[in-house]
């Protein structure tokens, strides 16, 4: 866990508390109550609900400032949740006189000159329009009211710490391309940046240029030259059927798949997809990638699963060349089924063990990944007429593979 970050389920589990307790209060009353957007309070809200078994973390600072909230200190209705409040109708209608006069100005404008929420001015012209009830708070009435000449509506000063979001859009598009199944998420989270937020920016400029980004986010976007696991560089040539031959690899060896979804940062369920659909998507790929180089040369803890793979006859990881695997019509090597005529030979076992012990293999976990028994070990590498037991295979030095 980062340093400037903390467990997101303590909060999740206070703010619950404060909303059971204040069913009748909004949620962005705690979250400016708490000091922190609304938006960031309702993601965490929504994410905790959406997966509650997955463990997600929060920036410390706006966790501290949620933990920190208690009952007693929460508004009250008849306060206005958060201050004194007075009918928004004359503010609203001298918001919209303003917007009528002058075409070119904008809801947002309006709000950063009164310091007021664009999505609360938003709301209230709305519900005065409609003819519905509505109440603000009274000194941003006053400010809203104080709105008078166009200049100071329309033209206000460009808040200098925002950026061109463009070079932000195509860095995002850069990774995008050289990281298979990279998703705006993964890229905000690596970044140290609120997804919400990158989101809504990008959302924003979208659907009007002119609108500019954040240049603490945008730098520390822009900042991302390597991708995190389960990001994987992308490799144009790997195929679904390459990736289900890894897949079945790993669980040759004793990886379940619930081992490899946590090494690929993925959900059993969607390897389970995989393997019935035979079918990948990006994010697939991605964590089938990143599990296959961090899985494929150790064994797995799981006989059961080891035992089960190699009688529906999958093939293990050392079957298939990284140059092959993705090619439909290639065929594993160096596997032995029941039913083929060809047995082990003991020059073809001991370039196997003298292969697998290079690669740091034990003796016994050489000869999982063969699907052969000790003993039976013994008797392909004993010379005829020579007692089994004088056979023992040296481990400790790949190069020498029998002493008779």
């Amino acid at each position: 866990m980062r340093a400037d970050r903390i467990d997101a389920a303590p909060v999740v589990a206070h703010v619950r508390q404060l909303m059971a307790l204040r069913p009748e209060l909004p949620v962005a009353a705690i979250a400016r109550h708490a000091g922190i957007a609304a938006s960031t309070l309702k993601t965490l809200l929504h994410d905790a609900q959406e997966d509650p078994g997955r463990s997600r973390e929060v920036v410390a600072t706006a966790g501290n400032k949620l933990l920190a909230v208690a009952p007693e200190d929460l508004p009250y209705q008849h306060r206005g949740y958060g201050g004194r409040s007075i009918n928004a109708a004359p503010a609203m209608h001298h918001v919209q006189q303003l917007l009528t006069s002058h075409p070119r100005m904008s809801h947002a404008a309006l709000a950063r000159a009164a310091q007021v929420s664009p999505s609360t001015l938003a709301a209230a012209l709305k519900d005065v329009a409609n003819g519905r009830p509505r109440r603000i708070q009274e000194a941003a009435a006053q400010r809203l009211l104080a709105l008078g000449t166009p200049a100071r509506a329309v033209e206000p000063t460009r808040r200098r710490d925002t950026t061109d979001p463009a070079p932000v859009i195509a860095h995002i598009h850069n990774l995008q391309a050289r990281y298979d199944g990279a998703s705006l998420a993964l890229i905000a989270r690596a970044g140290g940046v609120n997804h919400s937020t990158l989101a809504s920016a990008l959302a924003d400029h979208a659907r009007n240029p002119g609108r500019r980004i954040n240049a603490e986010v945008a730098a520390k976007i822009l900042a991302l030259t390597e991708l995190p696991p389960p990001a994987f560089l992308r490799q144009p040539q790997v195929t679904d059927i390459g990736l289900l031959r890894r897949l079945r690899a790993l669980c040759t060896t004793g990886w379940t798949l619930q081992h490899i979804a946590q090494s690929g940062d993925t959900t059993v369920k969607s390897l389970g997809q995989l393997l019935s659909s035979e079918i990948s998507t990006p994010t697939i790929r991605s964590a089938g990638m990143t599990a296959w180089s961090l899985l494929a040369h150790r064994c797995g803890p799981s006989d059961v699963t080891r035992r089960r793979s190699l009688a529906k006859g999958w093939d293990p990881p050392l079957a298939w060349d990284e140059r092959d695997i993705d090619e439909p019509h290639s065929t594993p090597q160096g596997t032995r089924r029941p039913g083929k005529p060809e047995p082990w030979s003991p020059q073809a076992l001991r370039g196997e063990l003298t292969f697998l012990t290079r690669l740091g293999l034990s003796h016994s976990q050489a000869l999982v990944r063969l699907g052969l028994s000790s003993q039976r070990a013994q008797q392909l590498l004993t010379p005829p007429g020579t007692a089994p037991c004088a056979a023992t295979v040296q481990t400790n030095d790949a190069e020498q593979t029998l002493a008779a």
